[in-house]
Protein backbone atom coordinates (compact mmCIF):
# COMPACT_ATOMS: atom_id res chain seq x y z
CA UNK A 1 0.00 0.00 0.00
CA UNK A 2 2.33 2.57 -1.07
CA UNK A 3 -0.42 5.37 -1.21
CA UNK A 4 -0.64 4.88 2.29
CA UNK A 5 2.40 6.47 3.52
CA UNK A 6 3.87 7.43 0.41
CA UNK A 7 6.92 8.10 2.06
CA UNK A 8 9.45 5.32 2.11
CA UNK A 9 9.58 1.08 1.77
CA UNK A 10 7.61 -1.50 3.42
CA UNK A 11 9.19 -3.17 6.05
CA UNK A 12 11.19 -5.97 4.33
CA UNK A 13 10.08 -9.63 4.42
CA UNK A 14 12.49 -11.02 6.88
CA UNK A 15 11.65 -8.69 9.75
CA UNK A 16 7.75 -9.43 9.15
CA UNK A 17 8.50 -12.94 8.59
CA UNK A 18 11.58 -13.87 10.88
CA UNK A 19 9.71 -12.33 14.10
CA UNK A 20 6.78 -13.79 13.65
CA UNK A 21 4.79 -10.45 13.51
CA UNK A 22 2.42 -11.29 10.60
CA UNK A 23 0.70 -14.04 12.85
CA UNK A 24 -2.76 -13.84 14.56
CA UNK A 25 -2.87 -14.63 18.39
CA UNK A 26 -5.35 -14.11 20.86
CA UNK A 27 -3.97 -10.40 21.53
CA UNK A 28 -3.81 -7.84 18.77
CA UNK A 29 -0.71 -7.03 17.74
CA UNK A 30 0.03 -3.72 16.20
CA UNK A 31 2.87 -4.08 13.54
CA UNK A 32 4.63 -1.73 11.65
CA UNK A 33 4.62 -2.18 7.23
CA UNK A 34 6.38 0.66 6.22
CA UNK A 35 8.52 3.25 7.30
CA UNK A 36 9.70 6.55 6.10
CA UNK A 37 12.70 6.98 4.26
CA UNK A 38 14.76 9.22 7.15
CA UNK A 39 13.26 6.98 10.19
CA UNK A 40 9.74 7.04 11.80
CA UNK A 41 10.14 10.04 14.32
CA UNK A 42 10.87 12.10 11.40
CA UNK A 43 8.57 11.58 8.55
CA UNK A 44 5.99 8.51 9.57
CA UNK A 45 5.20 4.85 9.26
CA UNK A 46 2.55 2.77 8.56
CA UNK A 47 1.04 0.16 11.52
CA UNK A 48 -1.44 -2.38 11.58
CA UNK A 49 -3.39 -3.76 13.94
CA UNK A 50 -3.43 -7.53 13.04
CA UNK A 51 -6.08 -9.32 15.51
CA UNK A 52 -8.31 -12.86 15.27
CA UNK A 53 -11.91 -12.19 15.35
CA UNK A 54 -13.24 -15.50 15.51
CA UNK A 55 -13.02 -17.40 12.20
CA UNK A 56 -11.38 -14.13 10.73
CA UNK A 57 -8.01 -12.42 11.10
CA UNK A 58 -8.31 -8.33 10.92
CA UNK A 59 -5.90 -6.03 9.57
CA UNK A 60 -7.43 -2.31 11.20
CA UNK A 61 -6.66 0.38 13.44
CA UNK A 62 -4.35 1.85 11.07
CA UNK A 63 -2.03 4.09 12.39
CA UNK A 64 0.87 6.67 10.75
CA UNK A 65 2.25 8.65 12.61
CA UNK A 66 4.31 11.21 11.35
CA UNK A 67 2.50 10.75 8.50
CA UNK A 68 1.37 13.74 6.16
CA UNK A 69 -1.99 14.54 6.93
CA UNK A 70 -4.83 14.05 3.93
CA UNK A 71 -3.52 10.47 2.86
CA UNK A 72 -6.53 8.26 1.58
CA UNK A 73 -7.60 5.75 4.91
CA UNK A 74 -6.55 2.42 4.64
CA UNK A 75 -9.53 0.16 4.88
CA UNK A 76 -10.09 -2.97 7.20
CA UNK A 77 -9.12 -6.11 5.56
CA UNK A 78 -10.27 -9.36 6.85
CA UNK A 79 -8.62 -12.67 5.84
CA UNK A 80 -10.18 -16.10 6.49
CA UNK A 81 -8.28 -17.49 9.75
CA UNK A 82 -7.37 -20.91 8.79
CA UNK A 83 -6.01 -19.64 5.52
CA UNK A 84 -4.62 -16.81 6.70
CA UNK A 85 -2.53 -19.09 9.43
CA UNK A 86 -1.48 -21.14 6.77
CA UNK A 87 -0.58 -18.71 4.16
CA UNK A 88 1.73 -16.98 7.02
CA UNK A 89 3.41 -20.61 8.28
CA UNK A 90 3.78 -21.03 4.44
CA UNK A 91 6.08 -18.01 3.83
CA UNK A 92 8.02 -18.38 7.15
CA UNK A 93 9.05 -21.89 6.17
CA UNK A 94 9.84 -21.33 2.60
CA UNK A 95 13.41 -19.99 1.74
CA UNK A 96 12.39 -19.62 -1.96
CA UNK A 97 12.19 -15.69 -2.04
CA UNK A 98 14.91 -15.24 0.57
CA UNK A 99 17.16 -12.54 0.12
CA UNK A 100 20.84 -12.80 0.94
CA UNK A 101 19.99 -10.48 3.49
CA UNK A 102 18.00 -12.70 5.53
CA UNK A 103 20.22 -15.40 4.78
CA UNK A 104 23.18 -13.09 6.30
CA UNK A 105 21.88 -12.23 9.22
CA UNK A 106 20.89 -15.64 10.52
CA UNK A 107 24.05 -16.75 9.74
CA UNK A 108 25.75 -13.69 11.49
CA UNK A 109 23.32 -14.27 14.40
CA UNK A 110 24.02 -18.03 14.50
CA UNK A 111 27.96 -17.61 14.01
CA UNK A 112 29.13 -14.33 15.31
CA UNK A 113 32.66 -15.45 15.92
CA UNK A 114 34.46 -14.57 12.43
CA UNK A 115 33.41 -10.77 13.43
CA UNK A 116 34.24 -11.42 16.89
CA UNK A 117 37.49 -12.23 16.05
CA UNK A 118 38.05 -8.45 14.95
CA UNK A 119 36.41 -7.32 18.03
CA UNK A 120 33.65 -6.23 15.71
CA UNK A 121 29.68 -7.44 16.45
CA UNK A 122 26.88 -7.76 14.13
CA UNK A 123 24.20 -5.20 14.22
CA UNK A 124 21.25 -5.14 11.27
CA UNK A 125 21.16 -6.57 8.15
CA UNK A 126 18.60 -6.01 5.77
CA UNK A 127 17.96 -4.20 2.08
CA UNK A 128 18.99 -0.59 0.92
CA UNK A 129 16.63 1.76 0.66
CA UNK A 130 15.46 2.37 -2.97
CA UNK A 131 17.80 -0.41 -4.14
CA UNK A 132 16.07 -3.85 -3.03
CA UNK A 133 18.35 -5.95 -4.78
CA UNK A 134 21.51 -4.55 -2.34
CA UNK A 135 22.41 -5.83 0.80
CA UNK A 136 23.24 -3.99 3.47
CA UNK A 137 25.58 -5.34 6.65
CA UNK A 138 26.14 -3.57 9.01
CA UNK A 139 28.50 -4.02 11.97
CA UNK A 140 30.17 -1.78 14.67
CA UNK A 141 33.09 -2.17 17.68
CA UNK A 142 32.51 -3.98 20.75
CA UNK A 143 32.43 -2.43 23.61
CA UNK A 144 36.23 -1.59 25.34
CA UNK A 145 37.01 -4.22 27.82
CA UNK A 146 40.56 -2.22 28.39
CA UNK A 147 39.64 0.07 30.50
CA UNK A 148 37.60 2.30 28.62
CA UNK A 149 33.72 3.58 29.00
CA UNK A 150 30.50 2.36 27.62
CA UNK A 151 30.78 5.74 26.26
CA UNK A 152 33.45 5.70 24.31
CA UNK A 153 32.36 6.26 20.86
CA UNK A 154 32.78 3.21 18.71
CA UNK A 155 32.26 2.85 14.64
CA UNK A 156 29.88 1.00 12.55
CA UNK A 157 30.15 -0.29 9.89
CA UNK A 158 27.74 -0.63 6.42
CA UNK A 159 28.64 -2.88 4.07
CA UNK A 160 26.98 -2.86 1.10
CA UNK A 161 26.39 -5.77 -1.16
CA UNK A 162 24.73 -5.08 -4.73
CA UNK A 163 23.33 -7.95 -6.85
CA UNK A 164 25.47 -10.43 -8.35
CA UNK A 165 23.63 -12.48 -10.24
CA UNK A 166 24.01 -15.53 -8.19
CA UNK A 167 21.71 -17.21 -6.40
CA UNK A 168 20.67 -15.64 -2.77
CA UNK A 169 22.24 -18.65 -0.98
CA UNK A 170 25.71 -18.19 -2.57
CA UNK A 171 25.54 -14.59 -2.38
CA UNK A 172 25.61 -15.37 1.27
CA UNK A 173 27.60 -18.03 1.90
CA UNK A 174 30.44 -15.88 0.12
CA UNK A 175 29.52 -12.74 2.45
CA UNK A 176 29.90 -14.54 5.58
CA UNK A 177 32.71 -16.39 4.40
CA UNK A 178 34.45 -13.35 3.59
CA UNK A 179 35.24 -11.71 7.44
CA UNK A 180 36.52 -15.29 8.64
CA UNK A 181 39.01 -14.74 6.00
CA UNK A 182 40.27 -10.97 6.18
CA UNK A 183 39.53 -8.17 8.35
CA UNK A 184 35.77 -6.60 7.66
CA UNK A 185 36.61 -3.01 8.21
CA UNK A 186 38.28 -2.73 5.01
CA UNK A 187 35.73 -3.33 2.94
CA UNK A 188 32.65 -1.23 4.35
CA UNK A 189 32.37 2.35 4.08
CA UNK A 190 32.54 3.66 8.20
CA UNK A 191 29.31 5.31 8.80
CA UNK A 192 30.22 6.66 12.25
Amino acid sequence: MPWALGRGPGEPPERLLDTGALRAGDDPREVRLAEAYCTEGCCGALHVTVRREGAHVVWGDWSRPGAPRGLPEPPVLRFDAAAYDREVARAERDRGWSRPARLIAEGLRDRPGPLARWGLRPGWTGTAFGEPDTTVITYDDLPPTDGGTPETPRRQYLWHLPEDGTPPERRAAAALRRPAEEDPRGYPEPAG
